[in-house]
């Protein structure tokens, strides 16, 4: 397929040019001033990343004001891991909305049921938790005991699938309960996204009409205080995320989400990475991703 291309939508017309820890990686932070010397091509530049960490990088990012896209395998499947939490959250929101349930809710912890990394549901085990502290647990530390929960609230994996298809997202699916779902064989369709599809479906959680203003603007407060952001590491100091990571085998290292800058600039970011081994126990590409970040973010801020 292609490297990647940008898109410059203007007047109608488009120009083609074209997961968890909470520890910044040591990307370099963008400049969004011109440099100094002409930097290769962006297609150029995600190649190289992908040599030097044998990875294989799926992009799609836009500048939700002024429409500039860049995209890179935005169109190739890659294991969506823990970020289908924020459509899962994003849809328990939704039935709360409709009065089908309330936050307040609560599903007791039973201790059978607990998964690996669920640093808030197993200090509850056998106690009762809220709807809301679920959602806060899924989404802030990625705790998969909490997606389980919810899950069965919701009606198990294909009422993710069907959420996303209700926003216009034809490619994500979820197919089974954590922690299988991180299985991430290549080939494999099972639990699967493209970073167009699920950025796009994450963008309109979280700035579209999918929630009222109030459940939106939960969604986005339980976001923006995920403290396992990969992408935040590649973003200036001044700028802030509301985002969903997700990791899982083969390399499989995700962030999807908004980064917000100081001025009000609202950038939405799909990075979807992988090894490109054979190796199921390679180790995860954070780095990759706040490196991503930081090169994208200054393209998709030039004036179009």
């Amino acid at each position: 397929m292609s490297l990647a291309r940008r898109r410059f939508l203007v007047a109608g017309a488009a120009l083609t040019v074209v997961a968890a820890c909470g520890t910044k990686t040591a990307a370099p932070h963008p400049t969004l001033s011109d440099p100094a010397e002409p930097l290769p091509p962006v297609d150029q530049r995600i190649a190289a990343l992908e040599k030097r960490h044998n990875a294989l990088v799926g992009l799609y990012a836009q500048n939700l004001e002024s429409k500039v896209e860049l995209a890179h395998r935005d169109g190739d499947l890659f294991a969506m891991c823990s970020t289908f939490k924020a459509y899962l959250s994003a849809r328990v929101l939704q039935r709360a909305q409709a009065g089908e349930l309330r936050l307040t809710d609560t599903v007791v912890v039973e201790p059978a049921e607990l998964k690996p990394n669920s640093p808030r549901t197993e200090p509850n085990a056998g106690k009762p938790m809220t709807l809301s502290d679920l959602c806060a647990a899924a989404l802030q530390v990625s705790d998969n005991t909490a997606a389980n929960l919810l899950l069965r609230v919701i009606g198990g994996p294909p009422a993710i699938t069907a959420f996303a298809r209700s926003i216009g997202d034809d490619r994500s699916r979820l197919d089974r309960w954590e922690t299988e779902l991180n299985s991430a064989l290549p080939g494999d369709p099972r639990d699967t996204s493209t970073p167009r599809a699920l950025g796009g479906g994450i963008a309109r959680v979280l700035t579209g009409d999918v929630l009222d203003t109030t459940h939106r603007t939960q969604l986005d407060d339980w976001m923006r205080a995920n403290t396992t952001s990969s992408m935040r590491g590649g973003l200036p100091p001044d700028w802030t995320t509301a985002d969903k990571t997700g990791s899982g085998d083969y390399a499989s290292t995700n962030d999807v989400g908004i980064a917000f800058g100081p001025n009000g600039e609202r950038i939405l970011l799909a990075i979807m990475t992988r090894t490109q081994s054979d190796d199921a126990h390679a180790e995860p590409l954070r780095p990759l991703i706040a490196e991503v970040a930081a090169l994208v973010l200054p393209e998709v801020m030039r004036p179009r």
